[in-house]
């Protein structure tokens, strides 16, 4: 038996499809479960950046940097210290048998062996004094020779502290060394010393370059189409490989005078806070200067969020606007200008003091519209 189906039933039932698919295409609206808490922002208005993109390098901050150079010539029989490694004030970095510790060594023996001479030469003078065999000159002149013997040996004694010469034995003989000495506690960022390397008295490289990191330098490169762009005391944002989602924010502390001969490139100076160590030197760094625009976008001021509070999908922008307590609703918007902090935004519904959500956005986008 056939079964027929009125055609208004039928235009019904069409109508009520279409009704439906047009109801499931409308950006969704949804109420969050109270227990999930997302960070907001507020909708600005404001006068859109111009941002200017530099490369540069993570480097130590060179007026809080100590060099470690040798005070005497020899052979490196021994490093105590790697590139990288922490080391605390006073700590043993390297020892060097030297020649020129012998030397000191030497002179200060001879120097305390000339005291104990002239000291006993005042002993038998002072007695014949006492028994008329000798005068009153004799005696002032071993006292004085006394007294100059005491001034050699403390010279040459300090000579030896100063460059801190002991003496090991090896086979019975005496072999002086020169320990190296950290005199400040940070990291070890230059290492130009190795086991077994011969020092001359006139080499002009440091051993170690040592510094605490508690301060580090961004060093940017600008071409010289941008020299008129940058300013001493403009804000930037800088991004390293290391932590893609970390941005450090800093201004530009000193512009150079002078074009570097080789990159044809002027050199500025970023000084950053790193108590927490996370900046490295020779880390490549990004370097976004904010450059202020008085025009703004289309002549005037314009809608700004946070980067983070937009989501992109399907070749179209949202944001997720909170329109009540636990209750959320994708808007599309338009992208009119991104920098790294702010999206310049038109569309949606959207005005000044409106609350968008920044971390959590991409995840409450995909609830609302599964």
């Amino acid at each position: 038996m056939k079964t027929f189906i009125p055609v208004v039933a039928l235009g019904l039932f069409v109508a009520a499809c279409s009704h439906k698919n047009k109801e499931d295409e409308k950006l969704p609206t949804s109420s969050a479960d109270s227990s999930t808490s997302y960070l907001t922002d507020s909708v600005r208005q404001m006068s859109p950046e111009d941002e200017l993109t530099l490369n540069g390098t993570v480097t130590f901050d060179q007026d809080n940097v100590v060099r470690v150079f040798p005070l005497v010539s020899g052979n490196v029989e021994k490093t105590n210290a790697s590139l990288g490694a922490y080391v605390q004030k006073g700590q043993d970095l390297a020892l060097i048998r030297s020649g020129d510790i012998s030397t000191y060594t030497n002179n200060y023996q001879a120097d305390k062996s000339d005291l104990e001479v002239a000291q006993q030469q005042l002993k038998n003078v002072s007695a014949q004094f006492k028994s008329g065999f000798a005068s009153e000159t004799d005696l002032l002149t071993a006292k004085n020779n006394v007294k100059k013997a005491e001034d050699e040996l403390s010279k040459s004694a300090n000579i030896l502290r100063v460059y801190g010469g002991t003496s090991g034995n090896t086979n019975g003989a005496s072999q002086p060394y020169f320990t190296v000495k950290s005199p400040i506690a940070g990291y070890i960022v230059e290492k130009n010393v190795n086991t077994g390397q011969d020092l001359r008295s006139d080499n002009q490289n440091p051993l170690y370059t040592i510094s605490s990191l508690q301060q580090i330098w961004v060093l940017a490169n600008v071409y010289e189409q941008d020299i008129p762009e940058i300013k001493q005391g403009q804000p930037v944002d800088i991004q390293v490989l290391a932590y893609p989602d970390k941005v450090f924010k800093g201004v530009i502390s000193n512009v150079s005078s002078v074009l570097d001969e080789q990159a044809r490139v002027l050199k500025v100076r970023i000084v950053l806070p790193n108590k927490d160590g996370m900046l490295k030197p020779d880390m490549f760094a990004t370097i976004h200067v904010h450059l202020p625009n008085s025009s703004g976008v289309n002549g005037g001021k314009s809608l700004a969020v946070p980067q983070k509070a937009v989501v992109f999908d399907r070749d179209h922008y949202y944001v997720i606007v909170q329109t009540g307590k636990d209750k959320y609703e994708a808007r599309e918007v338009t992208v009119l200008k991104n920098t790294t902090r702010y999206a310049f935004i038109e569309g949606g519904n959207l005005k000044p003091g409106d609350i968008v959500v920044t971390e959590g956005s991409l995840l409450l986008y995909n609830d609302l519209t599964d």
